[in-house]
């Protein structure tokens, strides 16, 4: 055999003279080089098995039941202000406070008013004897048909005038326009306010509305001769998840909400006993869309986290990663969202009830990667 590579004999490793020419020395060096020059690769190192959060799809909105983010405002508000300026001089409600109809809200100083009102009341009064006085001379016809007319007129005058300052002592004090509750107040005792300021804000203690956004693809399909009008949705507050109350519907809004491709839908509920629920609070309404329209009864829906949805940025469709049990891979799927809600995103179309779906880490997947899902051990 011809030897793998041959040293120089100016540069021999092994100085013949010292170690001579033994046959077994000379066979090891030979082993070693032909061992070395024969070596194999190293088998390629296996791929690392990644644990992975599943999430199993389940039909959480039992067909046409639909979840809605709902905001609560109060169904009857207004803003109380007085007509005219002056300073106030009582002001006996607080925040929060229960009011019943024609209860005493704010009163002005009506000093300067009432000594209006009785200058208005005397010129009144002058001109309504100067009248009689003109007429009697007219029937006798002393005086001209111009003099009466004259006087005919200052007493209309004198009249409105009177009349005015009467009005004027009115708007002096601010009586609640229905029974509520005063839900803000914006002025102090003794201050100066200006006329139209507002001094409180009074809302309705008896019910409450229920404001959503419905989706176009939703309002589209809505036939007036379709809706069960006696139909009630249910709303759920997050004081107290387990417990559903009714909701009547009230008026929906037929101009799209700024910024949104979705349509405002009001509806309204009595103020519940076991809860304390004020305006601006949130809220979740369900309502079974086959009965306000059965066009939209579209096929199943699911709520899936948000996390387990994840953009392509080649083809910037929306998509999820879904478990093959089989083979313990993972693909991606184009999926169709929906609404988003507080319990996840709504999926309207790419997924089947019972798969499962990776729910984190999407951005360390790849078609066809081989995971195990991940168990949490008891205590931790």
């Amino acid at each position: 055999m011809k030897p793998l590579f041959s040293l120089p004999k100016s540069k021999a490793l092994f100085n013949s003279n010292k170690l001579g020419h033994s046959p077994a020395f000379v066979g090891l060096v030979a082993a070693i080089l032909v061992l070395t020059g024969c070596s194999q690769p190293q088998e390629e190192q296996k791929e690392l098995v990644r644990p992975v959060k599943l999430f199993k799809v389940e039909d959480s909105n039992a067909g046409n039941l639909r979840q809605f983010p709902a905001k609560v405002y109060a169904s009857r508000e207004a803003e109380i202000s007085f007509r005219i300026p002056g300073e106030l001089v009582e002001f006996p409600v607080k925040q929060a406070e229960v009011v019943k109809k024609g209860q005493l809200l704010a009163r002005l100083d009506d000093r300067d008013i009432r000594n209006e009102l009785a200058a208005r009341q005397a010129d009144f009064d002058l001109a309504e004897t100067e009248n009689k006085r003109i007429k009697s001379l007219y029937q006798k016809k002393v005086v001209s048909r111009s003099e009466l007319d004259n006087s005919n007129a200052k007493l209309k005058s004198a009249g409105a005038a009177l009349e005015l300052a009467i009005d004027k002592l009115k708007y002096s004090v601010l009586k609640a326009p229905f029974g509520g509750r005063v839900a803000q107040t914006l002025v102090e005792n003794y201050q100066f306010v200006q006329a139209q300021q507002t001094t409180l804000i009074l809302e309705g203690s008896n019910t409450l509305d229920v404001s959503i956004q419905v989706p176009e693809s939703i309002v589209a399909n809505v036939r007036e001769e379709d809706v069960d009008f006696s139909y009630q949705p249910v709303v759920t507050f997050a004081g107290r998840p387990g417990t559903e109350y009714k909701v009547s519907y009230k008026e929906h809004a037929t101009r799209v909400s700024p910024g949104t491709q979705s349509y405002e839908a009001v509806f309204t509920m009595p103020i519940p006993e076991d809860l304390t629920v004020y305006p601006g609070m949130g809220a979740t309404l369900t309502m079974d869309l086959a009965k306000i329209s059965p066009a939209t009864n579209g096929g199943e829906h699911f709520v899936v986290p948000v996390s387990a949805v994840l953009k392509d940025n080649v083809t910037g469709k929306e998509q999820v990663w879904v478990y093959d049990e089989q083979n313990n891979t993972v693909k991606p799927v184009a999926v169709t969202l929906g609404t988003l809600l507080q319990s996840g995103i709504e999926v309207t179309s790419g997924l089947s009830e019972g798969v499962q779906i990776v729910s984190a880490g999407l951005n360390r997947l790849r078609p066809g990667m081989t995971v195990k899902p991940l168990l949490r051990e008891r205590g931790l």
